[in-house]
């Protein structure tokens, strides 16, 4: 991943010894160059700070400087002028530093300001008189921040596996925390703050971390958390809210398309990569299109595969679409996966890296604008469901969502049930949201969501510049504003879809096996939508989606690799329970694959950082 990382020491140590004390931040630096047009950069080397930058020449980073502030915007910001956006930038930094203790009034003005803003960015700012820090993220989180802070300095980066070169090398404390290894093997993602790293954290959406120079303190508040239990358009009219969505969402890919680079949209035979591609096609943009078969990937009804139906999208566009084979990951690809994210993804996703290269590879003097249909599932989806209280939500969330049982996950890790439904339900709390029903949907799309699929769009940019206009903060605050009832059996979806062009509506869903305005789809969903209802249909309904999952046997090349691995590197044994683990495998059909694919993902990553091997080159 390119992108910004800081040092701040607090030990006096720099300003004594010079940059000798800063070997294991440079070093780490230089190990996620990552090929040969990736680049170092200094930005800022002012005591007590060190900002370095390692990134290919198009990753959006912009420096602003004057008597007062230097200020550093790391990715883009889509819908403000250059020179309105400066103005702006060093007024909110301002009173961003000039109200260091906000009340609500100054957190509103902050708050206001990135509700605003469209736009997946960081900011980095410092105050040149009193030598504090901030660090300011958009309202989303759209670009993961991970921070960690010793007695004698705090390191921040957008890169996880910076902070992890640096641990490995300078730190005493046991590398992986327990409780993100519990909730990442139930879950693919670990909860709130926690990522796989001891004391490292990822800073939550439109967040303010500041550094006290002075007083050594790291100070990390959030400014504003968006509260899903507010239905500001629930009573309108449908046909309505989806004009205004359509507004909002043209407007949105229109800003996000980038004229001195290729515009590639990633597409497949679904419904949100294609209402992307109607936008920016309709737009006369030069637009190209890439697809690729997911890996395992089967429909739920139907025979016509994702590539077919890429095709014919991009023949009613009359656009070039390259079509690449199914990734299948090799090796080094799911290595790959490992560094980048230091396990924050889980492995079954390493068939990214291998199609992103390709792109690259097939593009390699171009500067490239990514698009992908990220966040039109979530956004269209009715999350919302009818939950008495907050032990039945984590209860809920637990059985529906969680990829391995709760008793397997915590005997494996020795974290107790009731530390680890604590936590789940400590995080539930400290949404605004009043009732469970609405804390749900606000955990499934900042945790079950983003903090899945915000990691995987990050792999994009670590070869190129990657949007997903379903994430435009103005189109997210208003269909979460909208009526659920509207987005069951996905009406308010079709009616959408329909506004942006009604010959891409009618094209066939591969997932579905018919056109979103057919009957056969309302009564696909009508189905669906009484499975949800009525338990006895559920179990009948599942038969079908059932066809789609797979489980591994034991002769299957990840099971005997998580096999080598504990037999291996001992170390495996100081996070897992290595005859529970054994088990697990002897029962492994028993198991989902995600369940399996997490488990790999855990002990790959444990293999390689603590016995410096990896048995994965053995078997793929």
């Amino acid at each position: 991943m390119p992108g910004i990382s800081l040092k701040c020491d607090f030990s006096k140590k720099i300003r004594r010894t010079g940059n000798d004390a800063n070997k294991s931040f440079f070093d780490a630096s230089k190990s996620i160059i990552h090929n040969n047009y990736y680049k170092e950069e200094i930005l800022l080397n002012e005591y007590p700070y060190l900002i370095v930058c390692t990134r290919y020449p198009e990753y959006p980073i912009e420096i602003l400087n004057n008597s007062d502030y230097w200020i550093s915007i790391e990715g883009k910001i889509y819908n403000k002028q250059i020179s309105v956006l400066h103005d702006e930038l060093y007024k909110l930094i301002k009173h961003i530093f000039d109200s260091r203790n906000k009340n609500q009034s100054d957190k509103k003005i902050i708050a206001d300001w990135l509700a605003d803003t469209d736009g997946d960015f960081v900011i980095y700012g410092l105050n040149k008189n009193t030598m504090d820090f901030v660090i300011l993220n958009d309202f989303l989180g759209r670009l993961p921040f991970y921070y960690t802070k010793s007695s004698y300095e705090m390191i921040g980066s957008r890169e996880i596996q910076m902070i992890s070169y640096i641990q490995d090398n300078t730190s005493n404390i046991p590398k992986f925390d327990q409780m993100g290894v519990a909730q990442f093997l139930l879950f693919s993602h670990t909860v709130g703050k926690r990522t796989l790293l001891n004391e490292v954290s990822r800073l939550e959406p439109a967040s303010i971390l500041m550094i006290c120079s002075n007083s050594s303190q790291v100070e990390v508040q959030n400014i504003y958390s968006f509260n899903f239990g507010d239905r500001e358009h629930a009573n309108k009219d449908i046909k309505k809210n989806a004009h205004e969505l359509a507004r909002l969402f043209k407007q949105a890919c229109e800003t996000r398309v980038n004229q001195n680079s290729k515009n590639i949209l990633s597409l497949s035979g679904g419904f949100d990569s294609r209402a992307v591609g109607a936008v920016i096609n309709d737009n006369e943009t030069g637009l190209y299109a890439v697809t690729s078969p997911e890996p395992n990937w089967k429909p739920v009804v139907g025979g016509v595969s994702e590539t077919e139906v890429a095709k014919k999208l991009s023949e009613i566009w009359n656009i070039q679409c390259d079509t690449y084979d199914i990734m299948t990951p090799k090796a080094n690809n799911m290595i790959a996966l490992l560094k980048m994210k230091s396990g924050l993804i889980y492995l079954a996703h390493s068939f990214l890296p291998r199609f992103l290269e390709e792109i690259k590879m097939k593009n390699p003097s171009s500067p490239i604008n990514f698009f992908t249909g990220h966040g039109g599932d979530v956004s269209f989806a009715n999350l919302s469901f009818d939950i008495p209280n907050l032990d039945s939500c984590v209860g809920g969330i637990i059985r529906v969502k969680g990829r391995l049982p709760l008793r397997i996950v915590t005997s494996l890790t020795g974290i107790q049930v009731s530390e680890l439904w604590k936590e789940i339900r400590s995080v539930l709390e400290s949404y605004p949201e009043e009732s469970a029903s609405a804390k749900l949907v606000h955990f499934l799309f900042f945790e079950n969501n983003a903090k899945f699929s915000f990691e995987i769009e990050d792999v994009n940019r670590f070869y190129f510049w990657s949007v997903a206009p379903f994430y435009s903060v103005h189109f997210f605050r208003y269909i979460f504003n909208c009526s659920d009832k509207d987005k069951e059996k996905l009406v308010l979806y079709r009616e959408f879809l329909n506004l942006l062009s009604p010959a891409v509506a009618s094209v066939v869903n591969s997932n579905w096996g018919c056109s979103i305005l057919s009957k056969k789809f309302k009564l696909l969903q009508y189905i669906l939508y009484l499975s949800f209802k009525y338990p006895k249909i559920r179990k009948y309904i599942k038969r079908v989606y059932d066809k789609r999952a797979y489980n591994y046997n034991e002769n299957s090349k990840i099971i005997s690799c998580i096999r080598d691995q504990i037999k291996n590197c001992k170390a495996i044994s100081k996070f897992l329970s290595i005859d529970l683990t054994q088990s697990i495998l002897n029962e492994c059909s028993q198991y989902s694959h995600e369940g399996i694919d997490n488990l790999l993902t855990i002990t790959s990553m444990i293999e390689k950082s603590q016995c410096k091997t990896s048995s994965i080159y053995k078997y793929f």
